[in-house]
């Protein structure tokens, strides 16, 4: 299989409150992220091409932090009772625009070169 990836995904934990073009919101929990984007569960399915809110509440350092990310559905199936989607995010996390998000993904990436 051909590593379709461009940057490193890592885990993370994090609970997300995901709002769709509608106004509709959704709670979800985030499997794995990078700096292109993220795996979440949801208890809702989601459409390809959706265009998202998400608003990330992750541990760093033994601190809660929240920081917001934008993007859009590239995939979606059924898991079990809920369901798992792959978000694409708008542009490419940076230090500048998620310096908090980007210091925990970098931080795990540690483990994984």
């Amino acid at each position: 299989m051909i590593e379709k990836r461009k940057h490193i995904r890592v885990t993370i934990k994090s609970i997300a409150e995901v709002i769709l073009p509608e106004g509709d919101f959704d709670q979800a929990y985030v499997g794995g992220i990078s700096r292109g984007g993220l795996e979440m569960y949801t208890g809702k399915e989601m459409k390809r091409e959706t265009p998202v809110k998400i608003t990330l509440h992750f541990l760093l350092e033994g601190q809660e932090v929240t920081e917001a990310v934008q993007g859009a559905v590239k995939w979606s199936a059924s898991f079990k009772n809920a369901f798992v989607s792959g978000i694409e995010f708008s542009s490419v996390l940076s230090a500048e625009a998620n310096p908090n998000l980007v210091r925990c993904i970098e931080q795990a990436e540690l483990f994984y070169k």
